[in-house]
């Protein structure tokens, strides 16, 4: 017990750090994927999947050093964090770039699908679908103009006979605000990223010095390099 103390409040620290950097992931990978892609930005949202896909891969590789008290995993650790820490940053630097234009293009494609629109091509269902918004104004836009019928995919779980049912917001608003709080998230969750990656590099410098100290005072003591 004694021996193990000196490893023990870095090793939880970097184990608490690793869930907080998976748990602000899941929001930068969903809300940045959602982000690009509602944009019709296909790279954009490749990119922001690989980072996000680099980034888990780093954090269980954190885990994984928590777990095994590993001097020469956590040097492993540090390596990697670095690369994806470089990556994030030319992401969040990318994307803060384009954040505005990424919102002009969004609303432009909302204008231009809802005029593409036919009886028999529903062009605006994944809007609808996405953001819970009917039209660009609202269910009016259809009721008006396509002599009452609305399509499916203005009601939710597609189903138009209930009138509660029927989405009464017009994606020329909520689409957008719902997007913008997709990019924010996107951007701070990158912010909230960052900075735990640095405390995990620290943590996980810390706790590999301990395991090595410890090696050093008890060489009887088994350490796995592995």
């Amino acid at each position: 017990m004694e021996k193990s103390f000196s490893i023990t409040p870095w090793k939880y620290a970097l184990f608490t750090t690793c869930i907080l950097i998976a748990g602000f992931n899941i929001l930068f990978f969903s809300c940045g994927v959602v982000t690009w892609g509602s944009s019709a930005s296909v790279y954009g949202g490749y990119s922001s999947a690989l980072c996000g896909a680099l980034i888990f891969a780093v954090t269980f590789l954190g885990l994984y050093v928590a777990l095994k008290e590993s001097y020469k995993f956590s040097n492993y650790y540090i390596i990697c964090s670095i690369l994806a820490s470089v990556m994030l940053v030319i992401y969040f630097i990318i994307f803060s770039s384009m954040k505005s234009q990424l919102m002009w293009r969004f609303e432009e494609r909302i204008k231009r699908l809802f005029a593409e629109r036919t009886n028999q091509n529903d062009t605006m269902q994944p809007i609808h679908s996405l953001f819970r918004c009917c039209g660009l104004e609202g269910p009016q836009d259809y009721l008006v103009k396509e002599h009452g019928a609305l399509p499916a995919s203005c009601c939710y779980a597609f189903d138009c006979t209930v009138s509660r049912h029927i989405y009464q917001e017009g994606c020329g608003t909520k689409a957008i605000q719902g997007l913008q709080f997709q990019a924010d998230v996107n951007y701070y969750a990158a912010i909230a990223i960052f900075v735990l990656e640095l405390l995990s590099m620290l943590f996980a410098f810390l706790m590999g010095k301990a395991r090595k100290l410890l090696k050093i005072k008890d060489d009887e003591t088994p350490i796995s390099e592995d």
